[in-house]
């Protein structure tokens, strides 16, 4: 062999050997999951410091989230309680829902129900009662967002060997505003005749809705009557004949509808009298709730106490002797509020 084939040859060899392919580096695979993040502002609820209704005594501790199919409308999932109250982060499978987002958890929540066999148009909070009802709902928020688009999980390749197999990472934020959907009414009775009284026996107001939906923030039709204590007394005057009983719960507010159709709020008191004898004060507040109306919710400003109030003029009687027997009405213990009274 002739030294010109031996060199052909080395270079076929050396040609072959450079146009070789290479080894490819060891990618690692791993698995993304996709996840939407609510940024939530809570500045209209008494939950933030920035509003007038806060309330320190009842903080934050977090939210809960009820998604539904945004197709069946039925509820899909209820999320465990999140204390990132601020901006959660959510996982769902695959699909489009509808949100709902409520303060705390529903173990936070006892006094309140929620009907998680409706639809998302219908879901709602609502008292379990069916006439009188003598407690009263927790603060309440929510908010809504619809068409929600959770999407699928795919398996993604690194170069050097991630720190977790399954990596969440957020596609998506929304805004969303936090509504308070309960009302808390404010009872204001300012008594003339105040040394003819005893005491009180409960007290009723009549008209104020049993539920309120959660996709809509609207109160239910359905009425029930709320039952108090009007107990809280402060006097006017210094010969304690004049005085201010007060008391305020939560409400799920009322229907506009029921009050535009002829709905009557009646406000129902029940005073005991020096003698032992029950005195019955009856007052039609329909017109006050029908102030309310106008100066708040068309005025867009719809999350703000209801105030009720009634004057009442007590009857003179005289008082029992302290031997006389027969029949003694029970009588609720007052709550004194001390007032510095200018004589």
């Amino acid at each position: 062999m002739n030294a010109r084939c031996i060199i052909q040859i080395f270079a076929g060899i050396l040609l072959t050997m450079m146009s070789s392919c290479s080894r490819d580096h060891l990618y690692y695979d791993a698995i993304s999951r996709s996840q939407v993040q609510l940024n939530i502002d809570w500045s209209q609820t008494a939950f933030s410091v920035v509003n007038s209704n806060y309330d320190r005594d009842n903080l934050l501790n977090g939210v809960t989230v009820f998604a539904f199919d945004a197709e069946t409308q039925q509820l899909s999932t209820e999320l465990p309680p999140d204390a990132n109250w601020k901006s959660p982060r959510l996982s769902l499978n695959p699909g489009i829902y509808h949100l709902i987002v409520i303060n705390d958890s529903r173990a936070e929540l006892p006094a309140i129900n929620f009907d998680i066999s409706q639809p998302f148009e219908e879901f709602c909070a609502y008292l379990d009662v069916d006439t009188v009802y003598t407690e009263y709902p927790d603060y309440l928020t929510v908010s809504s967002v619809r068409n929600v688009n959770f999407k699928s999980s795919f398996r993604d390749y690194f170069y050097d060997q991630p720190e977790d197999y399954i990596t969440d990472f957020v596609t998506e934020e929304i805004d969303t505003e936090q509504h308070p959907v309960t009302k808390k009414v404010n009872i204001r009775a300012y008594i003339k005749g105040m040394n003819y009284c005893r005491g009180m026996q409960p007290s009723f107001i009549s008209g104020l809705a049993k539920s309120v939906d959660l996709a809509t923030e609207i109160p239910g039709r359905q009425k029930v009557v709320y039952a108090f204590n009007l107990i809280n007394l402060e006097y006017r005057n210094s010969e304690y004949t004049e005085a201010l009983l007060t008391q305020s719960f939560n409400s799920y507010g009322f229907s506009k509808e029921n009050l535009q159709t002829g709905t009557k709020f009646e406000l129902t008191l029940n005073f005991v009298l020096v003698d032992n004898s029950i005195h019955t004060v009856k007052a039609d507040v329909t017109e006050q709730l029908e102030q309310w109306l106008i100066e708040h919710m068309i005025a867009g400003n719809p999350y703000q106490d209801i105030d009720i109030e009634i004057e009442v003029t007590l009857p003179p009687v005289s008082p029992c002797p302290s031997d006389a027997e027969g029949f003694v009405p029970e009588t609720l213990p007052w709550n004194d509020i001390t007032q510095n009274i200018v004589i």
